[in-house]
């Protein structure tokens, strides 16, 4: 009879565990006791790490949502970004005062680079809703915060009234920096990190990230289409933290805990008062990726975007088409709509007119 009881035990054991597994079947096989994080070095990845999240997904998975940020430097989600001069309230579910105003004021921060501004409301409606507590660090990217309903919170923060000064800062430049329309920075087109994916896996493995996961908010570039961005910065408050052990070459990032240089210049221009609307109106199947005033922009079949622009001499340039393509308009006036078209007969020979 004892034999029997153990017997079942075990195979109520087994049941369980292949349940849970089942809940987890994207998580990575390899075992990461390689790269075993102690309490204290776990705790201050999930103070820093964030994830993105697909609009709507945050709140109806909070399970899931704990094990990261919710979103999404030089980049940003195309069409994702506020109108210039955007008023942006933010409410706090919880949290001590002295904790909502420490984070309150980090992100203000932004407001000095960019044509919007932050306020900080107790009740009533609000562009940007924060909880405190929760495990991990979320947000949803720009306008996505739209769609949430008053009564659910747009940002979680794991922070405490005993979380440090730098998590603090990081944390709250970071996921604002997502509720204004910025993108992971290591995940730039351009960035090209060369990545030992096994350790990788295995490092993010430890924070209960699928391999599938892994690759969404870690290794993958977000492709030319999706992003709006300029060069890539290793000194970006968008950027994880990237261990030398988990690259091929040793290159690394640490913890970036202020705004770069490129992070101040790049928002600054995604929320300049000068932008222009630009249509992809050409007899061109294939994207056009248009560059003007440093920031890199790409264009499917008749969608338009507004790019950021300067006051004078500046020519709207080609960067990329399906094969070489000419280019020599200026773009007169701001404040008008404009539509990339073709010139001539060459479906390549493309000019600025307005829409």
């Amino acid at each position: 009879m004892k034999n029997f009881n153990f017997i079942f035990a075990m195979a109520f054991v087994a049941a369980l565990t292949v349940l849970f597994a089942s809940c987890k079947k994207d998580m990575i096989e390899t075992s990461p006791a390689e790269y075993v994080f102690t309490p204290e070095e776990l705790a201050e990845i999930n103070e820093n790490f964030c994830s993105t999240m697909d609009e709507y997904d945050f709140n109806d998975h909070s399970e899931e949502a704990g094990n990261g940020s919710v979103e999404e430097r030089g980049t940003g989600a195309k069409g994702k970004f506020w109108p210039a001069g955007q008023v942006l309230r933010v409410r706090f579910q919880n949290g001590s005062s002295t904790l909502q105003n420490k984070v309150f004021n980090y992100a203000k921060t932004w407001a000095n680079y960019a044509n919007v501004s932050i306020v900080k409301v107790t009740s009533g409606n609000s562009e940007i809703r924060v909880k405190f507590g929760t495990v991990g660090n979320n947000s949803y990217v720009g306008t996505d915060n739209l769609n949430i309903a008053q009564s659910l919170q747009t940002m979680n923060l794991e922070l405490t009234d005993n979380s440090s000064e730098s998590s603090i800062r990081r944390a709250s430049l970071h996921e604002f920096g997502h509720a204004l329309g910025l993108k992971h920075e290591h995940q730039n087109p351009y960035a090209s990190i060369s990545w030992d994916k096994p350790k990788v896996y295995a490092y993010f493995a430890q924070q209960g990230w699928s391999q599938q996961k892994v690759d969404e908010q870690v290794i993958n570039t977000l492709g030319w289409g999706p992003a709006q961005h300029t060069s890539f910065d290793v000194q970006s408050v968008m950027a994880y933290s990237i261990p030398a052990s988990l690259t091929t070459n040793g290159f690394s990032i640490p913890w970036n805990t202020e705004l770069s240089a490129l992070d101040k210049e790049f928002i600054g221009k995604m929320y300049s008062g000068v932008r222009i609307r630009v249509r992809h109106a050409a007899n061109i199947n294939g994207n056009i990726t248009i560059y003007l005033n440093g920031v890199t922009t790409t264009l499917t079949k008749n969608e338009t975007i507004y790019v950021p622009a300067k006051t004078t001499g500046n020519t709207l340039q080609i960067w990329e088409c399906p094969s070489g393509c000419m280019w020599s308009s200026f773009y007169p006036s701001y404040g008008t709509k404009y539509k990339i078209v073709s010139a001539s007969n060459n479906a390549n020979d493309l000019k600025l007119v307005q829409d």
